[in-house]
C-alpha cells in the first residue's frame, strides 16, 4: 500500500501524539472534521474528538473497524469469513472501545477521506496484521511523523496476535534530543519520583538516564521521552530508578 499526503478532509486519526509527532498536521486536523483513537489525550487535539484506546491495541482496533465498516460484497468470501469469525466482544473489551462506540465510527467512517498513523505501526509487534487492514480500509492514509512512501502488504489475514500487557510504569518513545523524562503526577505516583528527580529507566532496548519533569496538565500513566533512536515498539513497560 501507498502513502500519501493529507488533504483537507474528513479523518480518522490512529497518531499516538500527533502534536508532539506533526505539529503543523495536527494543527491542520483541527480545521477539519475529526476523530482520533489513542490512549492519550492530546494537549492540541482536545478531548472532545478523543476515542480513547487501551496502550499497543492498535491491531485490535483496526481489526474492528474492518468488521464494522467493510462493504464485504466487494471482497472474497474468505476476507467476510475471517471478520465474521473474530470475538468483537473480546477484542472490544480488549482495546476498551465500545462496541456502540464502533457503530458510531462505522457512520463516520462512511464519508471519511484521511487515516492518519504514525511510525509506531512499523515497530508494533503485529505490524503485519494492521497494514493488511489498512489496506482493506483503502483511505488516503498518512504517516505523520516518517517519510516512507509505500509497504508491501499480502492480502492474507492471520489470527491476531494476543496483546502485550503494559501493567507497571510505562514510557513512550519518540526520536529525538530531549534529556526529559515527561509524565503526569499519576505517574510520578506510581514510579515514586517528582519533579526535578534524575531517573534512570530499564527496559527492552532501552537504557537511559533523564530528568523528570511533571507535567500537570498530563493524564493517565504514561511518561514521554525522546532519544536517537528507539529500538524496538515505542511503548515499553519500564523500571524506573531514582538516582538521588
Amino acid at each position: 500500500m501507498k502513502f500519501k499526503e493529507f488533504k483537507g478532509a474528513k479523518t480518522l486519526s490512529l497518531a499516538s501524539l500527533l502534536s508532539l509527532q506533526n505539529l503543523t498536521l495536527a494543527n491542520e486536523l483541527k480545521n477539519q472534521d475529526f476523530v482520533y483513537i489513542s490512549c492519550f489525550e492530546d494537549e492540541v487535539l482536545g478531548s472532545e474528538n478523543l476515542i480513547r484506546c487501551e496502550i499497543g491495541s492498535i491491531s485490535y482496533v483496526l481489526a474492528l473497524l474492518c468488521k464494522y465498516c467493510l462493504d464485504f460484497s466487494k471482497f472474497e468470501s474468505d476476507v467476510k469469513e475471517y471478520f465474521d469469525e473474530l470475538d468483537e466482544g473480546f477484542l472490544s473489551g480488549e482495546c476498551n472501545i465500545g462496541e456502540e462506540e464502533f457503530e458510531d465510527l462505522a457512520i463516520f467512517m462512511k464519508d471519511c477521506e484521511n487515516m492518519i498513523i504514525d511510525s509506531t505501526f512499523f515497530s508494533h509487534p503485529d505490524s503485519k496484521m494492521i497494514f493488511e487492514c489498512l489496506n482493506l480500509l483503502n483511505l488516503n492514509t498518512i504517516v505523520a511523523d516518517s517519510k516512507i512512501k509505500e509497504i508491501k502488504t499480502y492480502g492474507n489475514l492471520d489470527e491476531l496476535k494476543e496483546l502485550e500487557s503494559f501493567d507497571g510504569s510505562v514510557v513512550f518513545g519518540l526520536v529525538g534530543d530531549s534529556r526529559e523524562l515527561v509524565g503526569s503526577s499519576s505517574f510520578a505516583i506510581a514510579a515514586k519520583i517528582k519533579d526535578g528527580d534524575e531517573v534512570k529507566i530499564k527496559a527492552n532496548g532501552l537504557d537511559i538516564e533523564r530528568k523528570f519533569r511533571l507535567n500537570s496538565s498530563m493524564k493517565g500513566t504514561v511518561a514521554i521521552f525522546k532519544h536517537s533512536q528507539i529500538n524496538g515498539y515505542n511503548f515499553k513497560v519500564a523500571k524506573i530508578s531514582n538516582l538521588g
